[in-house]
């Protein structure tokens, strides 16, 4: 374990010098910025993180462990809302001894998130949607601190996954198993691997059941953009007999806009999409939206259950947990 002293040595500094940087005391004590600067970087070099065991003996009462949890901008809120909830009923059901932080970061520049004092005012992290270049530069850095990817792959962190091969398998299957002929897809671009895998195994499917080509349309992920692709699609002819969106919120603006043209769902087109969004929409929208659900609030629980063990545990364990998917079918498409 990396003390004070460790981190003043490299510093080449005194330990109370380092011990008031660390407690972010260092501007009210008139410390130079230069000099907390040299002692974060050597911290940081070194993997130091507060022991929370000396923390609870310093207040006199259990000190809580802070999980910060790290989530790209780009990402819609109502998904993040799902993560947190699953967050939140884990650590009261579980009563675990932590605490919450958010900390936003733009795609492609996790690294500028990932900063020394954000670092050290962290027991342990939980690292939502990184871009492949954020993934890159994970896979060459290493922290002192246990961190868990959510719906990831790595070589050197701990991940919980899920079946992305499936998620673009499902759909294809339940509307060759219905006889459609004639598919569509509206995705956005591709983010992570994981995206490519669920459109590219959409497409095989479809052609292994004998599908016409697969008529896909580029989008914005929301619902405005799944509105105007449906407007092109109409514009196109002729139309499809089902249709799979890579989120919900894309299916729900396409919903908007067959009603305004006044096509019948499901009997014209079949449509099902990932379910990632608010779940109530899904339900009370007209009609209501069949999906690939993702178990996102069972996954952000196993996030945060797999930081608390290596936290009590003090072992980094590189392990993969993977949910199952399912389909939930209703009215847009139904079983």
């Amino acid at each position: 374990m990396v003390t004070i002293k460790d981190v003043a040595a490299a510093a080449q500094l005194s330990p109370s010098t380092v011990s008031i940087v660390l407690k972010g005391n260092g501007d009210e004590r008139k410390i130079s910025k230069q000099t907390q600067q040299r002692v974060l970087e050597a911290a940081k070099s070194l993997g130091y993180t507060p022991h929370m065991q000396a923390k609870a003996l310093r207040g006199g009462a259990y000190a809580n462990a802070v999980i910060t949890l790290f989530w790209a901008t780009d990402i819609r809120m109502n998904i993040l809302s799902r993560f947190l909830g699953g967050l939140q009923s884990a650590l009261i059901s579980h009563r675990y001894p932590c605490e919450l932080q958010i900390r936003p970061y733009a795609s492609n520049r996790l690294h500028e998130a990932l900063t020394s004092r954000t670092l050290l005012g962290s027991n342990g992290m939980i690292i939502c949607n990184p871009s492949e270049a954020d993934m890159e530069y994970l896979e060459n850095t290493r922290f002192g601190i246990p961190a868990v990817l959510y719906n990831r792959r790595s070589e050197r962190y701990a991940t919980v996954n899920m079946d992305d091969a499936t998620i673009g398998m499902l759909p294809a299957r339940i509307f060759a198993r219905h006889n459609r002929k004639r598919p569509a897809l509206f995705q956005t671009p591709a983010t992570f691997s994981g995206m490519d895998i669920r459109t590219q195994i959409f497409l095989s499917e479809t052609q292994k059941a004998e599908m016409e080509p697969v008529r896909s349309f580029l989008t914005q992920d929301d619902m405005a953009g799944g509105y105007d692709a449906a407007m092109r699609l109409i514009a196109s002819s002729p139309l499809p007999d089902c249709l799979f969106c890579t989120s919900d919120a894309i299916a729900l603006g396409a919903l908007k806009a067959f009603f305004h043209e006044k096509i019948r769902i499901p009997e014209q087109i079949e449509i099902i999409s990932v379910g990632n969004g608010n779940i109530e929409q899904e339900e009370f929208s007209i009609p209501s939206l069949s999906v690939i659900n993702l178990p996102m609030e069972e996954m952000a629980a196993a996030c945060l259950k797999k930081v608390y063990e290596s936290l009590i545990s003090y072992e980094f364990t590189i392990d993969s947990i993977e949910f199952p998917i399912q389909y939930v079918a209703r009215e847009s498409c139904p079983k």
